[in-house]
């Protein structure tokens, strides 16, 4: 292995991508050199070694043998075929796996999907390099193989990884909804406004970070003069900052997905600025806003969704904290557009319902208007086709409404199995009890 570098990026992205269920026969491919690092077919995503990975060019692909050269033809054409990418993978999650079974398009029924995976992730008609490159072509990231997976590509491994987890979503919420009347899904216009906007614009600067540091180079996202010149304002920035971490950690957001806003006074707010990976981001790259100007200091721009933020803490004042997640079942809900009727358990978290916007592009005055109609009192909202919104009076207890309505939300898609499992292991355990005091 001649490229330390590569390898160490290879070697940390393989073992996210298996830790997280998302690849266990598949490869994972990164441009360099001239040509494509990509893992052997014996390769331990968990704890990849050097010697597992190869050095492939248009010249000697041949002299590999079997499926190792097919999938590395693959991954070659794919990447050629996309132009800017500069990394590729073959993956099969169990959710992926299974639409790829179906052998037709997912279509984007949320937003973060249009914006990474495309205007839709099409099935290749057959497992071949021609028929890959005709499936990704256009405003996509993403296809499926027939009964194989499907194949990602990204302009670095963090992209890849992030549209990976993004598709996994996908296929499980499109799965998980069909049970529930189905989901519904942005038309092609405003998936692929959506797919050009994340390209040109939101995802840029993320992504120039993350190819920096992939390189091994030194990263440099700062704009302006920082904003946080004071130990308090440093303390609610460590704080947010900590709060981003843990969002990821808790899979509550995706990639650069995903924002935070704390009320400093009656007029300002402290917000995550826009599109930066909250592992990469430092305190001092928060915005300070005017929650009435929506103008702006700091070092970095605020997160566009500052508008839905501002606007919930100025109908709340008891609220101090918002915090806009991409969770998991939540997600699922968003694009099935519809609220949720609380499960008892949940309701004194949660109250009796969680609302749900009308649609609306992210980062537009119709969806700052659209979700501050929709959440009234509620301390939680479904934003249509995007995500979730709560508001908190610190973090805390953000915190604790965003797990509620995850929990809530995954019981209601899945009919409670969640609770049953509970409730099978008690009654196990009350049986052993009982069995013991027999015994005895």
């Amino acid at each position: 292995m001649k490229n330390e570098q590569v390898y160490e990026s290879l070697k940390k992205y393989a073992a996210m991508l298996a830790a997280d269920g998302y690849i266990e026969c598949g490869y994972i491919a990164a441009k360099a050199d001239g040509g494509l690092y990509i893992t052997t077919p014996d390769a331990d995503f968990a704890d990849l070694a050097e010697e597992q990975i190869a050095f492939v060019t248009d010249k000697n692909v041949e002299e590999l043998e079997g499926n190792f050269r097919a999938a590395a033809v693959l991954l070659i054409c794919a990447l050629k075929s996309k132009g800017e990418d500069g990394a590729a993978a073959i993956v099969d999650s169990k959710s992926i796996l299974e639409f790829s079974s179906k052998k037709v398009t997912l279509p984007p029924i949320l937003e973060d999907s249009a914006q990474i995976n495309g205007v839709s992730v099409r099935a290749a008609k057959q497992n071949t390099a021609a028929e890959v490159v005709n499936a990704i072509s256009g405003a996509r990231n993403a296809c499926f193989l027939p009964d194989a997976g499907a194949v990602v590509t990204g302009r670095t491994l963090a992209e890849v990884y992030t549209c990976t987890l993004v598709l996994d979503k996908a296929c499980n919420g499109y799965l998980l909804a069909e049970k529930k009347g189905g989901a519904q899904h942005l038309n092609a216009f405003e998936a692929w406004l959506e797919h050009m906007v994340y390209k040109l614009k939101y995802s840029k600067k993320n992504q120039s970070s993350q190819k920096a540091a992939e390189e091994g180079k030194e990263v440099d996202t700062a704009e302006k003069p920082s904003a946080i010149d004071t130990d308090e304002l440093k303390a609610v920035a460590q704080e947010i900052k900590d709060a981003g971490v843990k969002l990821l950690e808790e899979n509550l957001v995706q990639g650069t997905w995903g924002n935070i806003a704390v009320r400093l006074n009656d007029k300002e707010m402290m917000a995550t600025p826009s599109a930066l990976d909250y592992v990469m981001l430092k305190p001092e790259q928060m915005a300070i806003v005017d929650m009435e100007s929506m103008e702006w200091r700091g070092s970095n721009k605020p997160t566009s969704e500052k508008g839905v933020h501002a606007a919930i803490l100025k109908m709340h004042p008891e609220s101090k904290v918002t915090v806009h997640t991409h969770p998991f079942y939540g997600s699922i809900l968003a694009a099935m557009r519809q609220p949720l009727a609380v499960p008892e358990k949940y309701r004194a978290v949660l109250g009796d319902s969680v609302p749900v916007s009308k649609f609306a592009p992210s980062g537009t005055p119709w969806l700052v208007k659209n979700v501050a109609a929709a959440i009234g009192d509620a301390c939680a909202c479904i934003i249509a086709s995007h995500g979730i919104v709560v508001r908190g009076k610190d973090m805390n207890e953000a915190f604790e409404i965003c797990r509620a309505l995850e929990d809530a939300c995954r019981d209601y898609l899945t009919d409670g199995a969640a609770k049953e499992e509970e409730t099978a292991a008690e009654e196990g355990t009350s049986s052993a009890a009982e069995e013991q005091k027999t015994a005895d």
